[in-house]
């Protein structure tokens, strides 16, 4: 497994807190611990390098639905995802680590 990932790398990499509060409200990233209402999220590494690769997905032109199941399954060990009737998303892991 590739080096963690903290919060202040992926929002510095583009990614604001209000797309990861947003993302996490429609299910698709689920924090370690959340305090209630106005509380600040706990994240996991493994929740951070699926928004990172969420994060890169969506400014590749999938949806955030879309993303987050490529994500999902990337972080789950499936390095390749079908989004739809013959599409096929293969995410190569040697250059998701060379890339920010």
């Amino acid at each position: 497994m590739s080096r963690p990932i903290t919060l202040d790398e992926v929002l510095k990499r583009g990614l604001t807190y209000r797309q990861l509060d947003h993302w996490s409200r429609r299910g698709w990233l689920k924090p370690a611990h959340t305090g209630g209402t106005g509380n600040v999220r706990v994240w996991s590494q493994d929740e951070l390098r699926i928004a990172d690769l969420m994060r890169r997905l969506t400014r590749a032109g999938l949806t955030p639905e879309a993303a987050a199941v490529a994500a999902r399954a990337h972080q789950e060990g499936r390095p390749l995802v079908r989004l739809g009737p013959g599409l096929v998303l293969a995410i190569d892991t040697d250059l998701l680590q060379d890339a920010p």
